[in-house]
């Protein structure tokens, strides 16, 4: 399998088990291939309808939504099976 197969499956794998969620604004985040085990890992942010939210007054437009972005990390065999989703944090601590 190639970066762009495994980029192509964990964003299938992304839209069909989150299919009733209502996600859009899918995009690949991070990619990484693990030599040690032979798979890849994909970070996938994607946005949830319910985490939109209105920006403060002051910093932005008012009908101008801020945009939460979700993240998860697809874990790909080189077969090409999923065998993993976790969340991924990418908060920045303060």
């Amino acid at each position: 399998m190639v970066a762009r197969q495994a980029v192509q499956t964990a964003k299938e794998y992304i839209l069909e088990m989150f299919d009733d969620e209502g996600i859009d604004r899918l995009g690949l985040e991070e990619l990484e291939f693990r030599v040690e085990d032979a798979t890849w890992e994909v970070t996938i942010g994607f946005r949830r309808h319910w985490n939109s939210t209105p920006p403060p007054p002051r910093f932005t437009l008012p009908s101008s939504p801020r945009e939460d972005r979700i993240y998860k990390t697809v874990r790909i065999n080189e077969d090409g099976t999923v065998i993993a989703v976790k969340h991924r944090d990418v908060s920045v601590p303060a």
